[in-house]
């Protein structure tokens, strides 16, 4: 684990309401870590940039799982038809939080559009 849930919720949220409930975030946070570090690279400090990065994806995954954000929207209506994907962010959170960083060509950006 990278970031345990108090350091979630004293140091990345500053007092904010928790997102991510205390049941399951050992879930979410793990999600969050295979995500940023597909490949398992051992890492022997964990700075704080990185957990916040893991923290930002976590509540994302989680918003999108909550919401079934990973599906495609279809509709039509008198011919007309339109399909949506959402788009998913995970990609975007990582290099944000990472991209000035020394771990930034570390991580293989692996299964995520």
């Amino acid at each position: 684990m990278w970031v345990d849930y108090n350091w979630y919720k004293t140091e990345y949220l500053l007092g904010r309401q928790p997102t991510l409930p205390e049941l399951g975030y050992e879930f979410w946070e793990k999600k969050a870590r295979q995500a940023i570090n597909p490949k398992s690279i051992v890492l022997e400090f964990i700075p704080d940039y990185l957990k916040e990065c893991t923290c930002e994806l976590a509540e994302h995954l989680f918003y999108r799982a909550v919401n079934n954000l990973d599906s495609i929207t279809s509709f039509s209506n008198d011919g007309y038809s339109e399909t949506r994907q959402n788009k998913d962010r995970t990609r975007d959170i990582i290099s944000y939080h990472l991209s000035d960083t020394e771990l930034h060509n570390c991580f293989v950006f692996v299964g995520v559009e």
